[in-house]
């Protein structure tokens, strides 16, 4: 049965909320996060206009009584919490994405470096960025020193850092998450975003083009949780980083929470595989299964 090992478990988005919730993140940046706003009187506006219960504190977001008011407001204070303490300019409309995975050539860390000046001055994206190096990858030493150099030339908007990355929070707050592989056979990462309810932007290579559709706004409908791109050139990541831009600036809070819920809904867990799979087998050896 194909796919057993390109998935996760159901209780992956449970754990890890449980994982950011045991970090005190939310509990001990909250009172800064507070403090900075009130510190910026355009930032408390924009944020008192569309989300005055962030203003009112964390007890009031999670008291929030209706489902999709609640995810909206706590994916922002998430959002905003993260762009303070990565030091990136708190705004809850610059784009946030996530680029976390082990850092080599086949990841296509070096995309994002040649398409940088469109990405983060023209498009405007924010990008915590980083991973580990393996050892004697020289490539991969010299992907990392162009990423340092990029948060160098782009601080408010880019956060580097190296070596292992719990990417429980970052999967949480971000806008999209980054994946623009040379070549990707399945693919764990894009499944673990989209299962958080980060929709993923991509190269279409192996796993990547099997779990990731083009995400399209058909009336109130939303189907899709990603944006894909074909050759592997600085040029259509770009392309593919300014279409994804473009959903974002004009959709609103809920659509975009529809498109977290599609993403959520599009990841494969390995749940299903692996009852097909004892299915088969017991059927392939006419074995009588005792189940309790």
């Amino acid at each position: 049965v194909g796919g057993i090992s390109n998935a996760i478990g159901s209780d992956f988005r449970e754990k890890i909320e449980a994982r950011m919730y045991k970090s005190g993140f939310v509990k001990t940046s909250y009172p800064h996060l507070l403090e900075y706003i009130n510190s910026n009187s355009a930032l408390k506006e924009k944020i008192g206009e569309r989300y005055p219960e962030i203003l009112a504190g964390d007890k009031t977001v999670t008291a929030i009584k209706d489902k999709t008011r609640q995810s909206i407001v706590k994916r922002m204070r998430n959002k905003l919490l993260l762009q303070l303490e990565r030091n990136l300019e708190v705004d809850p409309d610059a784009i946030l994405v996530t680029m976390i995975h082990r850092i080599s050539e086949q990841k296509g860390f070096q995309l994002l470096l040649e398409a940088s000046e469109g990405i983060f001055k023209n498009l405007g994206y924010q990008a915590i960025i980083g991973g580990g190096i393996s050892a004697g990858d020289t490539r991969g030493e010299t992907i990392a020193h162009g990423l340092y150099l990029l948060s160098t030339y782009y601080p408010g908007k880019v956060n580097v850092s190296f070596g292992f990355q719990d990417i429980s929070i970052p999967l949480l707050s971000s806008d999209y998450f980054l994946m623009p592989s040379m070549h990707e056979p399945g693919g764990i990462s894009q499944i673990e975003a989209m299962a958080a309810g980060c929709p993923v932007i991509a190269r279409a290579t192996g796993g990547l083009r099997d779990t990731i559709k083009p995400i399209m706004h058909n009336g109130g409908y939303i189907e899709g949780n990603g944006f894909l791109f074909s050759d592997f050139s600085p040029w259509s990541f770009y392309d593919a980083m300014d279409r994804a831009s473009a959903f974002f600036r004009k959709s609103d809070d809920e659509v975009f929470y529809q498109v977290r819920r599609a993403a959520e809904e599009s990841a494969y867990y390995w749940d299903k595989p692996a009852r097909e799979y004892i299915k088969l087998v017991y059927d392939l050896t006419e074995t009588i299964r005792i189940t309790r």
